[in-house]
């Protein structure tokens, strides 16, 4: 069929190196190494100190009454450690889509796009205890007993993705081009949502990972749009609408207007309770322990006072996990406007000025933040007390074209 365009395609994609880079740089510092010393901006002398003035440990001094001996043995230091078998992560994609001309210059695009991940990095305390307790956790209930609970990567992740794309796109003529696209997706993954291990979310059960944590990602957005826009005002020499005078023209011509609109649907998080709460020896900083869901989160009115409904979630027991799902509750959706005004200054034939004022969120519209989401902190749980989206910012520049 003329102007029609049929694709489609298979790969695996393995990651890089960088979170093989992080891995090895996290037991750095480690038994039987004594510790690292680290100095930033040593190149940015200032008048009070013109000069670098940190110098080297000494490896057989006395500090604050400890020596910097290595201890006799590993068992009871804790630090990001990892999997001595940890594996690089790869992605089995695919796509399948139609490209439709629609006339000489409009194209429409829809493409199905999916991947399945695999060894993802998993992050946590392990080598707690295998099961919750109503006692206090201590060494006596750790899976090793004779060695401290330590954060620990392995690569037992694994995730998918499945998302329609669609596109129409004009290209520049007659002085007017767009693009929209939208996105209507969604990935699920056991792994952590963030930069790197525990900075991502941990797991509920840190010996089955998959348990509690098998969930919509955190990197998931159902919705996303984006439409942009070029338009020159047919007004001037050569344009559509010309005053029939030179001098005129170059006065009333040569502007033009552009905009950019973005807007996705809101981010996923977990409803936590900071604490150890199941005594597992979880560090209970990463947030590991869920609420238990006690009724309906959804609001008629949300506000940043209260995002979703707080009574629906409470503590759990003691020494048990908590059976609200990982990212079940969703932030408030984004939307952005960018717009700028060109206008173009003919100088002679081949040269030309171009004075540009722009506008980021022209509109000043306030998107919110994420809600607290720790019920340790009750007086803020469910606020949303920040904001995604930074002020109206405007600028002007100039620009000379030979």
């Amino acid at each position: 069929m003329d102007g029609l365009v049929v694709r489609g395609g298979f790969g695996i994609v393995y990651d890089n190196w960088a979170g093989v880079l992080q891995t090895a740089q996290n037991i750095s510092g480690l038994w039987p190494d004594i510790g690292q010393q680290e100095a930033a901006n040593l190149n940015a002398p200032t008048s009070a100190s013109p000069t670098p003035t940190v110098t080297a440990q000494n490896p057989f001094a006395i500090a604050a009454g400890n020596n910097f001996f290595p201890a006799p043995d590993p068992f009871g230091q804790v630090g990001f450690e990892y999997d001595p078998n940890l594996k690089d992560p790869y992605a089995e994609q695919w796509n399948f889509g139609v490209q439709k001309l629609i006339n000489s210059s409009t194209t429409l695009t829809v493409n199905y796009v999916g991947s399945s991940m695999h060894r993802l990095d998993v992050a946590g305390t392990y080598g707690g205890a295998t099961t919750p307790s109503t006692i206090n956790f201590d060494q006596s209930r750790a899976l090793y007993p004779y060695i401290a609970p330590t954060f620990y990567d392995r690569s037992v992740g694994s995730g998918n993705y499945h998302g329609l794309q669609a596109s129409l796109d004009k290209r520049y003529t007659n002085g007017f081009s767009y693009g929209v696209s939208y996105t209507f997706s969604k990935a699920i993954d056991v792994g952590g949502d963030g930069f790197y291990g525990v900075e991502g979310g941990v797991p509920q059960d840190a010996y089955n990972p998959a348990r509690f944590d098998r969930s919509v990602s955190g990197l998931d957005l159902t919705h996303i749009l984006s439409v942009n826009t070029l338009y020159e005002i047919p007004v001037g020499r050569g344009k559509r609408f010309s005053t029939g005078h030179g001098v005129l023209d170059y006065i009333v011509g040569g502007w033009q207007i552009n905009n950019l609109f973005q807007a996705h649907s809101g981010i996923a998080f977990t409803p936590i309770i900071g604490g150890d709460w199941a005594n597992t020896g979880q560090a209970g900083w990463t947030g590991y322990e869920h609420l238990n869901k006690v009724g309906n989160p959804g609001l008629s009115h949300k506000s940043a006072g209260e995002w979703f409904n707080t009574a629906a979630f409470a503590a759990p027991t003691k020494g048990t996990f908590g059976d609200a799902g990982r990212n079940s509750l969703r932030g408030p959706s984004y939307w952005n406007l960018d717009t700028s005004l060109f206008r173009i200054f003919p100088v002679g034939e081949r040269r030309q000025f171009e004075f540009r004022a722009e506008a980021f969120n022209v509109l000043n519209h306030v998107d919110l933040g994420q809600p607290h989401n720790d019920i340790s902190n009750i007086q803020l749980f469910g606020v949303i007390d920040s904001v995604a989206s930074t002020a109206r910012q405007l600028q002007l520049a100039a620009k000379f074209i030979f």
